[in-house]
């Protein structure tokens, strides 16, 4: 066993000095997504992605390859990013899903498609880069991210165009909970001084840090650049923070986009900051699609002080006005999409709604979790909760198909 980990630790190392060579995908040599139909600066195309919930269901698909339709217009990037563009939302709704998918070409020596170059370079940019998925995608990467203390990190991809008036418009796309990175989901306890999550900050540090020099190199212009970021989950709190952090930097010194072109959609992000200016004007272009039945966006709880930087946006929940009457059309969308049904455990949905209200009455503050009692209370709110419910809630799939099958209106803005 101590030979296997060293040999795992010397693999890692050795890869890191580009003594051993590591699959990476490439843009100019995939295959393009299906082009449905496609305008000077609108482009439909059927993109490929790894549906989890299809995955756990069919056993004849265990990668749960799917396809969806996808659709981006680059004349929404001329708008303010401030105001919500529901288009934008359901196209990084599919994306973060693409992104998270792009692990299983790394995990695979490249057996597997690259699905994030293959949907990117479909929709027109260029310079796709996902490197960073090396040495973050296999058994033996997550045994050397413990091995190391690097769990407060996470995969990405980066994309760029030209716009129609010019402006380059940068695509950032950070994948969600994987392997060990899920660790850092507890980063709550260690302080540092800011407000964010401690977790969460480390990993959108190195996203920025790598972007930073990303738009360096491809010679972007700050006040002449856009940029697009999204995730899901974990993925999501992270690109929360990193819009926040280009929201702040517009205009300064060290600005990498223009002050109105932070464009953020993010999807079951967990609450990522206790900054008490939030929700302030700066981060006007952020955005935080939460499903409230959905536990992972309700925790750190929000009694603690956790929110999201920008405006949270509300799916149709159990005991809205719409939700009966949306709910078919989206299980509709995630049966075409996954080919698995979608069948709604009302009561249990209701119950999962709550679940932060419960749990805020047994942990008052996050030292509870480290008391016995606490840590138990907890414990038995987790084990009472729907499995199967919980995990539709916050599936990609089931946030894929709500923005396809509804419109704006449907939505709850907080």
């Amino acid at each position: 066993m101590i030979v296997g980990l060293f040999a795992i630790q010397m693999r890692y190392v050795a890869a890191s000095m580009n003594l051993v060579s590591i699959p990476q995908a490439s843009a100019a040599t995939s295959q393009p997504a299906t082009y449905a139909c496609a305008t000077s600066t609108s482009r439909s195309v059927d993109v490929e992605y790894c549906s989890e919930a299809a995955a756990m269901r069919d056993p004849d698909n265990p990668a749960g390859l799917t396809s969806t339709r996808l659709a981006l217009d680059d004349a929404w990037f001329s708008e303010d990013a401030g105001s919500y563009n529901h288009g934008i939302a359901t196209a990084c709704a599919v994306l973060s899903a693409v992104c998270n998918s792009e692990s299983r070409f790394y995990s695979s020596d490249g057996a597997e498609a690259p699905y994030a170059e293959r949907a990117l370079t479909a929709l027109g940019f260029q310079h796709v880069r996902t490197e960073s998925y090396a040495l973050r995608s296999t058994v033996i990467d997550q045994v050397a991210a413990l091995m190391n203390g690097t769990n407060d990190m996470s995969a990405y991809t980066f994309a760029a165009k030209s716009l129609p008036n010019g402006d380059t418009l940068a695509f950032v796309g950070v994948r969600g909970s994987y392997g060990t990175e899920w660790l850092s989901n507890f980063s709550i306890f260690e302080a540092s001084g800011l407000p964010d999550h401690e977790g969460y900050r480390a990993a959108e540090r190195e996203v920025a840090d790598a972007l930073a020099v990303y738009l360096r190199e491809i010679g972007a212009d700050p006040s002449r650049t856009r940029v697009l970021t999204t995730g899901h989950s974990r993925g999501g709190a992270i690109a929360n923070l990193l819009a926040a952090e280009l929201a702040d930097r517009a205009n300064g010194p060290n600005a990498l986009a223009r002050e109105d072109g932070v464009y953020a959609y993010t999807f079951a992000a967990p609450g990522a900051t206790r900054s008490k200016a939030c929700d302030a004007s700066a981060y006007r272009g952020i955005f935080n699609i939460v499903n409230p039945s959905d536990i992972v966006p309700q925790l750190p709880l929000s009694s603690w002080g956790y929110a999201r930087y920008g405006t949270t946006i509300e799916l149709p929940s159990v005991g809205d006005p719409c939700f009966e009457t949306e709910l078919p059309a989206m299980q509709q969308a995630y049966e075409r999409n996954t080919g698995q049904t979608n069948q709604c455990n009302l009561d249990a949905l209701g119950s999962l709604a709550a679940f932060d209200s419960k749990i805020a009455n047994l942990l008052p503050t996050p030292d509870s979790l480290l008391s016995p009692t606490g840590a138990f209370s907890a414990l038995q709110q987790l084990v009472a909760v729907d499995a199967n419910s919980a995990f539709l809630s916050h599936c990609p799939d089931t946030y894929i198909a709500w923005m396809q099958a509804i419109d704006e209106d449907a939505l709850s803005f907080a």
